[in-house]
């Protein structure tokens, strides 16, 4: 068991941490403080937000997450080694011969799967729990029954728009789905955080930064999307070229679709979602991606919504507040990971 919570904080110890600070800064510009009870609340939300990682790692068979091997990985290596697999049995041509010598694989590879999975799903679980009892502070019962409120219907929009990614994958989506996809995935783990910060600095608009929230975390995800396809490994943590190997729909996707004509547009449905697609192919997909202006459209959106964001920001937050609240957006946008 402590192993198993071991590996829970390893997965954890990465990331930037930006929603709690998110809450804590919400919380400040109308407190003009910040303290231990606050900073001990801003927990929950990213212990929310790991457990749905976990899940979504395991749902979507990725392997690396911030350089580092993700939940269901670590799992599905210490079932292999537990059980002592011997691939050796498969190094000679007669080992392939009868019809059922690859059953043996087809089975261990279904075991894996469904051990590192099973793991996943009961760690994202217990991450929620925790992050329910760190937010049940010390403030009055009052305001923990509204921040509980707020932080539950969180979790259930959250799995909402994980089951929303699973329905529209395999379809062509258009933009507006992919923003309504993206509110409830990216955008209220930004939204809910800030209206929790707001209810125990005890503002009485706690909503007051919804169009903030989304706007920003929209741009986010957009940039999330760029750096996907364009950005480096080593700085983000996560291979390059897995977006375009599994046909996510990102907007770069999306509006690359839209705008490329005949050969282009052949070439990139070719690579786009071929999981076996060679680096040259990849590349191409890249350069179509830009040459039909997707790139463009993309860089000059995620602007205009930071820009939204930025002059949504509210009057009556205090000075300090404000600024980091200015410079989340700008971050969104300019980060290299």
């Amino acid at each position: 068991m402590k192993d198993f919570y071991k590996d829970i904080v390893r997965v954890m110890g990465a990331g930037k941490r930006l929603r709690p600070l998110s809450m804590i800064f919400a919380f400040n510009g109308i407190k003009n403080e910040v303290n231990d009870d606050i900073i001990k609340a801003s927990v929950s939300c990213e212990l929310v937000h790991n457990a749905s990682l976990i899940l979504d790692d395991a749902m979507d068979e990725d392997v690396v997450r911030h350089g580092k091997k993700t939940f269901n990985t670590i799992y599905a290596d210490k079932f292999l080694k537990s059980v002592g697999f011997n691939f050796n049995a498969y190094k000679s041509g007669q080992s392939w011969i009868k019809k059922d010598s690859v059953l043996g694989i087809i089975e261990m590879q279904r075991n894996i799967s469904r051990f590192s999975y099973a793991l996943s799903v009961l760690a994202s679980n217990i991450l929620y729990e925790l992050s329910e009892e760190v937010l049940n502070s010390q403030f009055s019962k009052e305001l923990r029954i509204k921040a509980l409120e707020q932080h539950r219907r969180m979790y259930l929009r959250l799995n909402e728009g994980q089951l929303l990614d699973i329905l529209m994958e395999k379809r062509k989506i258009n933009e507006k789905e992919y923003f309504e996809m993206i509110d409830e995935k990216t955008g209220i783990l930004f939204m809910y955080p800030i209206r929790i910060g707001l209810i125990f600095a005890g503002a009485k608009n706690y909503k007051v930064m919804d169009e903030y929230s989304l706007n920003m975390a929209r741009a986010f995800q957009i940039h999330d999307d760029i750096l996907g396809s364009f950005g480096k490994s080593k700085r983000t943590g996560k291979p390059n070229d897995s977006d375009i190997k599994f046909g996510k729909n990102t907007l770069l996707a999306i509006k690359t679709l839209e705008y490329a004509k005949n050969q282009r547009k052949e070439k990139f449905k070719k690579a786009f979602g071929n999981r076996s697609a060679t680096k040259e192919e990849i590349n191409g997909v890249r350069n179509i991606i830009k040459k039909t202006g997707a790139y463009k459209y993309c860089r000059a959106k995620e602007k205009e919504l930071i820009k939204e964001a930025k002059n949504s920001i509210p009057k009556n937050l205090n000075k300090e507040s404000r600024k980091f609240f200015e410079k989340l957006a700008d971050f969104a946008i300019s980060r290299k990971f």
